[in-house]
């Protein structure tokens, strides 16, 4: 049994949306919606009137969800997509994504670790530039402390 090939979309909506029995469309709305695909497909070039390019024209027009197309009032399941990767290429990416993601938890672990060392370091820094402060302090004063011993050295000497 051989399979009848599809019509384009724009044909179909007309099928799905024309009334034998009246002789028009069911709706207003459909005749609109046709009208207006059939003027874009006018505005393209004789050999550019191919089924493909209908079918962009309908997406146009009344727009598209995936696995879903409007107007047609049920689901149209898409034909395969020959750019999509093949299970095996999917299997490989899907493993290395794994394996990304447990490197970069182990790369956060070790961030962390990293991160709290560097504010132990900078922790102690400032400890330490407190006791070198702490020193300077101490040094001025031992100066000065040594300054008028001396001082006072000079002074009964002289007198």
């Amino acid at each position: 049994m051989k399979r009848e090939q599809a019509p384009n979309h724009v044909a179909f909506y007309r099928e799905v949306h024309w009334s034998t029995k009246k002789g028009r469309f069911i709706t207003e709305a459909a005749e609109h919606n046709y009208n207006m695909m059939l003027e874009r497909m006018n505005e393209m070039e004789p050999e550019d009137n191919n089924d493909e390019n209908a079918n962009a024209v309908f997406k146009e027009v009344l727009g598209s969800r995936s696995g879903y197309a409007r107007g047609l009032g049920h689901l149209v399941i898409p034909e395969p997509s020959q750019s999509l990767l093949s299970n095996r290429e999917f299997e490989r990416l899907r493993e290395e994504n794994e394996k990304n993601k447990a490197e970069n938890e182990k790369n956060k672990a070790e961030a962390e670790l990293f991160k709290k060392k560097f504010e132990t370091f900078m922790n102690d820094l400032e400890k330490m530039n407190a006791c070198f402060l702490e020193c300077d302090r101490l040094n001025e004063r031992v100066t000065e402390l040594e300054s008028q011993r001396e001082s006072q050295r000079e002074t009964p000497g002289d007198a």
